[in-house]
Parts: C-alpha cells; sequence; structure tokens
C-alpha cells in the first residue's frame, strides 16, 4: 500500500512541485482539475486491487472498491479518452500532458516520464510485450512505439514519430520510421 501511495504522490508532485508544502486540499484541487492526475489516480487503484486481490482479510474492502474501479476506469476512458491498461508498469511520476487518444499497454515506463495526447505504446501483437521506456523520457504527441523496443534514459521522442528500433539514452529522434537526429540532446528544459 505504501508504495501505490509513493508512486500517487509523485504522480501529483509532478504537476505541481510546490504541492509538497502546501498539503492535501490543494493536491486533491489538481487531481480535481486535471485528466491525466484523474487517470493516473484509476490505475493505481487498479494496479493495488490487482496486487491485493489474493489477501482474504481485503476482500470486504475490495467488494467496495472493485465497482467503484471498473466505474472510474469507464469514466476515464469515455470521458478522455485515456487507456491505461494494468498491464502496464508506470513508474512514479509520470506526466500526462493532454487527454485523448492515450493508449498504454503491456509496457514499462521508467520515473519521471511525460507523454502527449495520441501516444501508443502498445505490443506489436496480442499478448506480446510492449516497449520497456527508460527514466526521464519525454514522448511527444502522435507518436507510436509498438513491440519489445527499448528507449533508453533521458531519450526524446518529438511529435508524430513512428519508433521501429530501439534509441539510445539522451537521443533525439524524429519521423517515420523514426531516426536519430540529435544525440546527446538534453530534454531537461521541457520535461
Amino acid at each position: 500500500m505504501g508504495r501505490t501511495f509513493s508512486n500517487l504522490r509523485a504522480d501529483i508532485r509532478r504537476h505541481d512541485a510546490r504541492l509538497a508544502r502546501l498539503g492535501p486540499i490543494r493536491a486533491f484541487r489538481m487531481v480535481w482539475s486535471q485528466a491525466g492526475l484523474q487517470a493516473l489516480v484509476v490505475y493505481r487503484l487498479g494496479r493495488w486491487l490487482k496486487a491485493h486481490a489474493r489477501r482474504p482479510f481485503l476482500w470486504p474492502l475490495m467488494l467496495l472498491l472493485a465497482p467503484l474501479y471498473l466505474l472510474l476506469q469507464s469514466w476515464v476512458r469515455w470521458a478522455y479518452d485515456i487507456h491505461l491498461g494494468l498491464d502496464a508498469e508506470i513508474g512514479p511520476g509520470l506526466y500526462i500532458g493532454h487527454l485523448g487518444g492515450i493508449r498504454l499497454a503491456a509496457c514499462r515506463l521508467g520515473r519521471r516520464c511525460a507523454i502527449q495526447q495520441e501516444v501508443r505504446l502498445l505490443p506489436a501483437e496480442a499478448g506480446g510485450s510492449g516497449p520497456e521506456i527508460g527514466d526521464e523520457v519525454w514522448i511527444g504527441a502522435h507518436s507510436s512505439i509498438t513491440g519489445p523496443l527499448a528507449i533508453g534514459t533521458r531519450a526524446t521522442i518529438s511529435a508524430g514519430s513512428v519508433v521501429t528500433a530501439d534509441v539510445a539514452p539522451r537521443c533525439l529522434v524524429l519521423g517515420d520510421p523514426a531516426r536519430v537526429i540529435r544525440w546527446d540532446f538534453d530534454n531537461s528544459s521541457f520535461l
């Protein structure tokens, strides 16, 4: 339970670093007003339920929270078009910049990543493994990374890119198919 809440706290702080000193009311307002944070809260609840499903002493709580999760997940998918599959491993501090068309399934995202609208991180085929994204990676709008690819730490995937091969750390890639435009690129200014 502690890991789930620490991940959620990192997600919220990623949207506004001042929350560390402004308290839970501001955090609640932030979650209430940000679609990306709402999607992450629902995802973290679903992962917590999945991780604790085999503990019989929690089943009464599960009976209350499971229908709530299904309702909230349906809302997030319908209202915001954000699909965060429970088979995706999302590290703490994810920033979802815009809503709409986001699909994450069977993938792994590292710490402090950022994704924009219409991003797809999916396996190449049903039941396959998806991409592994390193820490502090920025993925631009309308980008697609499909299959068991590795994206290095602090890489930058520009808008509209279709990644078909592994990406080295600290690289800027763009295009369809994506190719390296710049090595040793610093994405900290917009990450």
